[in-house]
């Protein structure tokens, strides 16, 4: 739904610190184009390798990550784009432990004056998945689209798989 200045009303609302928008709403993910992070590819197929539940996997950092996701994980840590905000808000969880569900409570929660209700069918949770609500650094660092994330507006939802000990790089605050 757009307002009189045809600017979408989610996006008008977050200039007025009203939440964080959906990530597929602010960014056109199909026009940057996917460059994978050549450099690291020899150190990533150097790391210890296994298989969990058919997903080829490499141990980096003492923790085992899926293969795709190693190559952006090493590229955050050496030198990545993300440049930490004041506002910024990262979700950290495991693997398959209700990350979706994660997502969308807390693109809901954080959105919630931004966004229209719940109930209305342009609610991005009712047109996006979760996952394009809140990306996954790991998966946009491994495509080599990490500056979508500058043009996110403040405050900017992510979220993680990195455990805390990975984060620790990028993060300058953590409250608990």
């Amino acid at each position: 739904m757009a307002n009189k200045g045809g600017e979408p009303a989610a996006r008008a609302a977050v200039r007025h610190g009203g939440g964080p928008v959906a990530f597929k709403d602010a960014v056109d993910v199909d026009a940057a184009p996917v460059r994978p992070p050549m450099e690291h590819g020899a150190a990533v197929s150097a790391l210890p390798a296994g298989v969990s539940y058919g997903q080829p996997m490499r141990c980096y950092g003492g923790t085992w990550v899926f293969e795709s996701w190693a190559q952006g994980m090493m590229a955050m840590h050496r030198g990545g784009g993300l440049v930490p905000r004041a506002s910024d808000v990262l979700l950290a969880s495991l693997p398959k432990s209700g990350t979706t569900w994660l997502k969308a409570l807390a693109f809901a929660t954080t959105a919630r004056r931004a966004c229209p209700p719940p109930a209305s069918p342009d609610h991005p949770l009712r047109r996006l998945n979760p996952h394009d609500c809140v990306p996954l650094l790991e998966r946009l660092f491994a495509a080599g689209r990490d500056a979508l994330l500058d043009e996110l507006p403040s405050p900017r939802l992510m979220c993680t798989h990195m455990p805390l000990v990975g984060n620790l790089v990028i993060i300058r605050h953590i409250l608990i």
